[in-house]
């Protein structure tokens, strides 16, 4: 019977065991993150998506499930943007070192309602506690946050024939006509976007008196070569009366 040194079998059971041993390390490397959602109400968010954004804004998403829990995997420990959208949005931030919990309470935080008239738009809002992310965002909307936040509203939306003009925000009893305001979310607050609406072109004084001049220059053409007609048609038949007298 053949025999193998103790050096020779102790390098061989060392090989196996990295070997399988790989995969466990592999997957250790990547971090889980198990997100518990509560509600406005207090009570468990049920499908609603959960999205991690990390710093260069790639996102990791899931969604919760009966209890309001999902786990997300992400790539590295770092802090994370953490994005709930439901009925409304929550945003918040966590910090990721090996697997972590995070529960996320709406009902703790202040909201603020995004508003716009006289139609909706899309806003940008960006928790400045995660500055890297701006997030897009319909009116009418509501946002959770335990921080400050940053909400911009376009400076023009063209919706033809019509052309809407960014003309004010109003919030807290104060106006500003600034396309951002930064909201302090130390209480509840709603923010409205007012618009100017008018014609997607606006003609200039110059241009209705030449469009004046081109259409009465076009009827001018119109009712010469009507009478240029009506001439002709007249000396076609007076003609024809003479043939017709003379044949007679």
């Amino acid at each position: 019977m053949r025999r193998y040194s103790p050096v020779l079998l102790s390098i061989a059971v060392l090989t196996v065991v990295l070997l399988f041993a790989s995969p466990a390390v592999a997957a250790a490397s990547d971090p889980v993150v198990t997100i518990t959602v509560v509600g406005p109400d207090g009570k468990a968010v049920t499908g609603a998506k959960v999205t991690l954004y990390d710093t260069a804004g790639n996102k990791y998403e899931n969604t919760t499930d009966i209890n309001g829990v999902t786990k997300i995997t992400v790539p590295s420990n770092a802090t994370y943007l953490l994005v709930v959208k439901s009925e409304y949005y929550v945003l918040d931030t966590v910090t990721v070192s090996g697997d972590t919990e995070k529960t996320v309470n709406a009902s703790a935080m202040h909201h603020v309602n995004i508003t716009s008239t006289p139609l909706s738009v899309d806003t940008t809002v960006m928790l400045l506690a995660f500055n890297y992310v701006k997030l897009t965002v319909t009116t009418n909307v509501t946002v959770y946050a335990p921080s400050d936040l940053n909400i911009t509203f376009p400076s023009e939306i063209v919706s033809f024939p019509y052309k809407y003009t960014f003309d004010k925000i109003k919030y807290d009893g104060v106006e500003t006509n600034e396309t951002t305001v930064t909201i302090d979310m130390a209480r509840d607050y709603t923010v409205t976007g007012c618009y100017t609406k008018t014609f997607y072109m606006t003609l200039e004084y110059w241009m209705v008196i030449a469009l004046v001049v081109i259409v009465i220059a076009a009827l001018a053409i119109a009712w010469s070569a009507g009478a240029r007609t009506a001439r002709a048609a007249i000396a076609e038949w007076r003609a024809r009366s003479r043939r017709f007298v003379k044949k007679k």
